[in-house]
Parts: C-alpha cells; structure tokens; sequence
C-alpha cells in the first residue's frame, strides 16, 4: 500500500480550513448591549464558544503541522487567522458594559483565559513561521489545557 502524504495533508487542511468557517458563521457574535447579568453571562458565553473553535482549529494545524501533514505557508496564515478571531471576540465582549459587580467578575474571569489562549495561540504562529513545524505539536500543548478552561467555562455561566 503507497501511502500518499500530499493528499492526506490536501484533506486535513480543507478539513480545518471548512471548519474554521463554520466556527465563524455558526457561532453569534455578542454584540449590543447587556442591561443584566443574563444578558451579559450569555454573551460571555458565546465569546467563549467562538474562541474554543478557534483554539481547537490551532490544535489540530499543529498536530497536522508537526506531522508533516501540512505545509508551513498554509499553517501560517490558518494560524494567524484564528488568531485574528480571539483578538476580535476578545476585544468584542470587552467593549460590552458590564452590568453590575458579578458581572465585573464574570469579565475578569473570561479575558483572563482568553488572554492566555491569545499568548499561547501567537506561540504557535511564531513557531510556524520560523519553520519549526517538528516541534509544533510540543509548542501547542498548553492549547489543551486552554480548551478545557474554556469548555469550563461555558459549563459553568450556562
């Protein structure tokens, strides 16, 4: 059996290409105002939603990527675009005007395990572009513990 890489890795990437587009034309943006804590939970909830798509989108590029699955080019700006999506939820929910003090708590909490995903999601993208794809898989690590915080969170303020 001739194992074909250049196809295996034509279909992880339209795969992860289809669902990073997904991720963001599903998933609602949080925008408006919240004049209660509800209002206010249920958008961060969404936020954190649209960031765990993004997040689990760089996962998979780096694991594809650190097994010679997928080129660097494509992975960079995979990558820098999931990037671009934290950012702007992240910045998006930020310009939301908690309601109350609880809800002051509820953003404090939120930004600080997107802040982080962000930090570990740019870790990934450097290390793409200085074409150091062997070692992807290491340098994503931290994304899983990400995920799982982020999951959490949406557990938690349903």
């Amino acid at each position: 059996m001739t194992r074909h890489p250049v196809r295996g890795a034509v279909a992880i990437v339209a795969t992860v290409a289809l669902l990073l587009v997904l991720a963001t034309r599903l998933v609602p943006h949080p925008v408006g105002p919240a004049r209660t804590f509800d209002k206010y939970r249920g958008k961060a909830v969404t936020t954190a939603k649209s960031a765990l798509s993004s997040v689990a989108t760089v996962r998979l590029a780096a694991r594809a990527g650190s097994r010679d699955r997928a080129f660097g080019p494509y992975l960079s700006v995979l990558i820098s675009d999931a990037e671009a999506s934290i950012s702007g939820v992240q910045g998006t929910f930020d310009s939301i005007q908690p309601p109350d003090e609880r809800a002051d708590g509820l953003a404090r909490e939120l930004d600080q395990v997107l802040s982080d995903a962000l930090e570990h999601v740019r870790d990934v993208r450097v290390a793409v572009r200085r074409g150091e794809l062997p070692d992807l898989a290491k340098t994503a690590a931290p994304l899983a513990d990400d995920v799982r915080k982020l999951q959490r969170f949406q557990e938690q303020h349903r």
